[in-house]
């Protein structure tokens, strides 16, 4: 039996001297893994199919429950990420993302054409913090772990002062509201977040990595997920 289907390669494990298994994120059957035969001899016809990234139209040989990759077909490599260390940081917890939260045959075509436009966003755009930013507060949305960005979660007021964060909750909340459970951050980088909410954040606005990093502060305890490319573009901006 064949089948095709529209997929982004997540990553792959070697398998046997030449083969890989690859995961896949599929716009029509979620999270599927795949054999792929001979990608690593020299030359091999399907190379570029095994490769973190690809976005391809695949064609499966399935036994059972057992795919095989047989064809493919390029939409697009993002091959800029590849180019730009940021980049393809930002791309990378993209991946990661996808790898963490959406499971084995879960199925989401909102999902897929969020990733699919956040990578392209960030492969070929000025500026990758922004298009990242916007992709996990909307993935986290869909996750369960939204962000409370609507003011101050008690009163529902404008916060334009001092500002405090509650990841238990994913709340922030205005000076006169706070009970004392979170933390303390700047009333900027929740204007920031907003502004991402909105599709409103511009490319260079300094307050984008602050808000990247607050987000990484919130997957790592809401979530409980460490995404290890999210840290790895965070310390470029901390060289």
């Amino acid at each position: 039996m064949e089948e095709k289907i529209s997929g982004i390669v997540l990553g792959g494990t070697a398998f046997g001297e030449n083969d890989k298994i690859l995961n896949i994120f599929t716009l029509e059957k979620g999270v599927v893994s795949a054999k792929i035969k001979g990608v690593k001899k020299a030359g091999a016809k399907l190379k570029f199919a095994a490769e973190p990234f690809c976005f391809a139209e695949f064609v499966f040989s399935k036994t059972g429950d057992k795919r095989t990759v047989i064809g493919a077909s390029l939409i697009d490599s993002f091959y800029p990420v590849r180019e730009d260390l940021k980049k393809y940081f930002a791309a990378g917890t993209v991946l990661e993302f996808i790898k963490h939260f959406y499971r084995e045959s879960m199925v989401s075509p909102d999902d897929f054409l969020l990733s699919v436009n956040a990578l392209g966003d960030i492969a070929y755009g000025d500026d990758p913090l922004v298009p990242l930013v916007e992709f996990l507060i909307a993935a986290l949305k869909d996750a369960g772990y939204a962000l409370k960005l609507d003011g101050c979660f008690k009163c529902g007021k404008d916060i334009d002062g001092r500002t405090f964060f509650d990841y238990r909750s994913g709340a922030f909340y205005g000076e006169d509201c706070f009970d004392g459970s979170g933390r303390e951050i700047h009333n900027e980088t929740f204007k920031a977040l907003c502004r991402a909410e909105n599709g409103e954040l511009l490319n260079g606005d300094e307050f984008a990595i602050k808000a990247l990093k607050l987000l990484d502060y919130y997957l790592k305890n809401r979530a409980e997920e460490k995404l290890n490319s999210l840290e790895q573009l965070i310390q470029t901006f901390n060289k």
